[in-house]
């Protein structure tokens, strides 16, 4: 049953069909290319991620000093001014901050992987607990790796940022692919 909704929808799909198709192809290339470049891939995280920081002080700031009162105003300020040291030591010693940031990646990684396999191991009765512990074992096995490698902080972090950004490519390229193939056109594009 074709609606006016549905018709609409189908139209806007196969409209915008070509800025996915080009989207992907642009954060595929992106992907590709950065990971060819691993080392400059992870200093972009951790400038980003310094930046990032530095904007979360202002607003912490602001939220400080325009929305709250009394002792939560104190508190706020102090947030502020942690996430300002923290984005300005990121900021200004990029090497360093990738060392630390690599380092929590792995020791979070290792955390989850011990509670993955013991989660495993407390409801192995259920359907399924067999894949809770493999996807444990390789999510401590990857923290200890990355733990281990004492040049992990010049790709960990850039291999996250290049992977997630080529399959966010492949990802838009699959959806152009699917409206071309798949939605039907809507009555204003025949």
């Amino acid at each position: 049953m074709k609606t006016v909704g549905n018709d609409l929808l189908r139209h806007q799909l196969h409209e915008n069909r070509k800025w996915y198709l080009a989207l992907g192809i642009v954060l595929t290339l992106f992907g590709i290319v950065l990971l060819g470049a691993l080392p400059f891939a992870t200093l972009s995280v951790v400038l980003l991620f310094g930046v990032l920081m530095m904007l979360g002080g202002v607003v912490h700031f602001i939220a400080a000093f325009k929305i709250f009162d009394g002792g939560f105003r104190l508190l706020w300020a102090l947030f502020g001014l942690l996430y300002l040291a923290a984005g300005y030591y990121a900021f200004t010693t990029p090497i360093k901050a990738a060392i630390v940031l690599t380092q929590l990646l792995a020791i979070i990684l290792i955390i989850a992987g011990i509670v993955r396999i013991l989660n495993a191991v407390i409801f192995h009765r259920l359907q399924g607990w067999g894949w809770t512990l493999l996807s444990g074992i390789l999510t401590l096995a990857t923290g200890v790796i990355i733990l281990m490698s004492p040049d992990a902080p010049f790709w960990v972090l850039g291999l996250f940022l290049a992977i997630d950004i080529l399959f966010q490519g492949i990802n838009y390229l699959t959806l152009a692919s699917y409206i071309k193939t798949e939605v039907p056109p809507s009555s204003a594009d025949v």
